[in-house]
């Protein structure tokens, strides 16, 4: 964002050190996300509000006006949340579940884009068919290639299991990397099955795969590598998410989802 890419340059330039703390940054994006969405219950009908309510287990309340009954239970419920990845999980049933004017849905999800540039909080944010996923950030260019762009042609199946991979990874602990990890492991395999056209389990289509590359003189070495990386990966998805509870840890989780989407983005290159 050039306003940030600005005052990181003014701060330089007069020698000014941003040390604020990240519990401290994270308040100044709650407030921004609290600018943008301060009248969002406006903008969302009174069965959206109540389906809201239900998602979180909260009971409504109700005000009377002139135009009848309303509500401010949204923006109070954001106002209230102070923990991080709660907050973020309010913004992902915002857009997400809710039914919200397609225009002002289009310039809320631009606004909260920009403030999410502007805060120094680890978070970011990609669309796909009309949802917005919001998932850990990473380094930029690596998010932009191996996260975004995979995103953009997975089929619905690997899709469905790469974004649950991402949420599992966004609300990090030992429990829901296991289901990262899984979730992994069946977008690979469903990916491998819509390239491949057929309904076999990863590790046949590691033969398949391999058939493939034979077929269009792919160099073997470089044929080699990909089914070696295949072929760990599977064993530790078989010893860490699908037979058995592993204990993986964030940097094994990232690193999982950035393989896959190596992977992924190199077997669409290469199988139209």
């Amino acid at each position: 964002m050039e306003i940030k890419k600005d005052l990181q340059e003014f701060n330089k330039r007069w020698g000014i050190i941003e040390d604020s703390t990240y519990g401290e940054e994270f308040i100044k994006f709650k407030k921004r996300v609290l600018n943008i969405l301060l009248h969002i219950d406006e903008h969302v009908s009174n069965n959206n509000i109540s389906l809201f309510c239900q998602i979180l287990g909260i009971q409504e309340k109700w005000e009377s006006g002139i135009y009848g009954d309303y509500s401010e239970i949204i923006i109070n419920e954001l106002i209230k949340e102070n923990t991080e990845k709660e907050f973020y999980r309010l913004i992902h049933i915002i857009f997400n579940y809710l039914e919200i004017g397609t225009l002002y849905r289009e310039s809320f999800i631009k606004k909260l884009s920009d403030a999410i540039e502007l805060s120094n909080v680890n978070l970011a944010i990609t669309s796909k068919n009309g949802k917005i996923i919001l998932y850990p950030k990473g380094e930029t260019a690596l998010d932009k290639i191996l996260v975004n762009e995979v995103l953009s042609f997975l089929n619905d199946e690997s899709q469905k299991h790469f974004v649950d991979a991402l949420n599992s990874y966004l609300n990090f602990s030992r429990k829901n990397a296991i289901k990262s990890a899984e979730s992994i492991r069946r977008s690979l395999e469903e990916f491998l099955r819509f390239k491949l056209k057929n309904k076999k389990g990863l590790k046949e289509n590691l033969v398949e795969l391999q058939k493939r590359h034979k077929a269009k003189n792919r160099d073997p070495i470089l044929r080699n590598i990909i089914f070696q990386i295949f072929s760990y990966l599977d064993t530790y998805f078989n010893e860490n998410s699908k037979h058995k509870d592993g204990n993986i840890d964030e940097p094994e989780n990232e690193f999982l989802i950035y393989q896959s989407g190596l992977l992924m983005r190199y077997i669409h290159k290469i199988i139209p």
